[in-house]
């Protein structure tokens, strides 16, 4: 009947490692009180986010938890006195949880309020499409060796410098090993978070990477690459890839670096952050990749990108105190809703317009166009709702675009063109008359239940 106060990273609820350490807690005490400072830093010397955890050495089957968690991101040490006395605070949640033990085994530890859960579980509803995990959605390649480090240069000596490339290449240092053709074929454009933002990703890669498989652990496959079995001779001592000295680390299936898909990143500080490619594009562990036939991919980017799949990663993903922690788990858990084939060519035709306004760096005139995917999201997932409070948007959107696009294929357009018509579809949404931006600026005033908290939680 003892009691244990812990005070933890607050990661141990969700985190796939600290699973045992959940379940010893679940199943041999009750839980007295959590409080999750999130994303205040309660130590000055480490840049760790807390959580208290009381529990007794006592069995129950059901109980209730004093549950209090910070919400802001930007929390005060108001907040944390608040939480801590149990006064009210708009930027705290202070409830009782209802536990009921075996729902948890084996789960995450994720306590929501009864207005989160019913959003949730209103998301969780629509899911009418999976991602194969196996076949759509892949991690980046670890590359192991990259660059060379400060501790290996130390190693090699005074003629190697820290940052030459190894398997990952500048194009400087590309074009100085002098490669023939079929070499050539082994270099693959390589990007990282400097060319691939949210939606949109710079063709301009100043990175490359020398892309060979494990089928070169065998110094039989690397003799027709000449140029290469010099460079990567340079590095040998320091090589520790399973596939040494000429095989990538971690080699992945090629095809989901080439062609359309979505690169998805995997810390994300502020926002989920998804970009569509159709160009090839070689990454790191640092993002996985989503690549599907299945679906519409500019329409799932699009979603993946919307504030109401923020909410739900925000409650149902990781969290590393503000910032999202999107790994191939979460990703797979998005309830993803296909609709039907009008609405998917609807907001492709709008994901276009965002990609452009990305790659003219016409920022703020994209900024109306995510609200709309928004408007249109909210549509698909909560159509009765929005219908009744009446800021459904479809209708209004679909006719505004009718009559600026007349028909044309808005992808085979000159680029004049189609900033022709941006600038037209931004003029018609950000007018004072424009019934699609009014019904807009109501989401939160007439949806105070479901659409504000979406929108404050983004």
């Amino acid at each position: 009947n003892g009691l244990m106060t812990f005070i933890a990273t607050n990661n141990w609820t969700t985190n796939s490692g600290a699973t045992i350490l959940r379940n010893k807690i679940v199943k041999e005490t009750k839980i007295e009180k959590l409080l999750d400072f999130n994303s205040y830093m309660i130590f000055e010397s480490a840049a760790i986010q807390t959580m208290i955890l009381i529990s007794r050495k006592r069995e129950f089957d059901n109980y209730i938890i004093d549950y209090r968690k910070i919400e802001a991101d930007k929390a005060t040490l108001q907040d944390v006195n608040a939480l801590l006395t149990k006064e009210n605070n708009d930027n705290n949640i202070i409830e009782e949880f209802k536990f009921a033990k075996e729902k948890w085994i084996d789960k995450s530890l994720i306590f929501k309020t009864s207005n989160i859960e019913y959003i949730l579980g209103k998301i969780q509803s629509k899911r009418n499409f999976n991602l194969d995990a196996k076949k759509e959605v892949a991690t980046g390649i670890d590359v192991h060796q990259d660059f060379l480090n400060k501790k290996n240069q130390q190693k090699l000596g005074d003629n190697y410098r820290i940052g030459e490339g190894i398997f990952n290449l500048t194009t400087a240092e590309k074009h100085n090993l002098n490669l023939n053709q079929k070499e050539l074929e082994l270099i693959c454009p390589f990007y990282t978070t400097s060319e691939l933002g949210k939606y949109y990703g710079s063709l301009q890669n100043s990175l490359w990477i020398i892309y060979t498989s494990s089928k070169f652990k065998d110094a039989q496959h690397i003799k027709p690459y000449p140029n290469l079995k010099i460079h990567l001779d340079r590095f040998k001592d320091v090589i520790t890839s399973d596939n040494k000295p000429y095989g990538l680390h971690r080699a992945r299936n090629e095809s989901f670096f080439k062609g359309k898909k979505i690169i998805s990143l995997r810390k994300c500080p502020n926002e989920p952050s998804f970009t569509y490619t159709d160009f090839d594009c070689y990454v790191s562990q640092t993002f996985y990749v989503i690549k599907t036939n299945r679906i519409n991919q500019k329409y799932l980017v699009a979603l993946l990108n919307s504030s109401l799949v923020a909410y739900w990663l925000r409650h149902k993903g990781k969290m590393q105190g503000a910032a999202y922690q999107i790994d191939k788990g979460p990703i797979l858990e998005i309830p993803i809703f296909c609709p039907e084939k009008q609405i998917l060519t609807l907001v492709s035709l709008l994901v276009n317009c965002i990609i452009c306004c990305k790659k003219e760096k016409l920022n703020l005139k994209s900024k109306i166009f995510e609200q709309i995917i928004d408007g249109i999201v909210f549509h698909l997932y909560f159509p009765d709702h929005m219908q009744k409070k009446q800021i459904d948007i479809l209708q209004f959107v679909e006719k505004d675009l009718a009559e600026v696009i007349q028909n044309r294929d808005f992808e085979q357009l000159p680029d004049t063109e189609k900033e022709n018509i941006i600038n037209q579809l931004h003029a018609r949404w950000t007018h004072p008359d424009s019934e699609v931006r009014n019904r807009i600026k109501l989401f939160a005033v007439r949806s105070p239940e479901i659409l504000k908290p979406i929108l404050k939680s983004g």
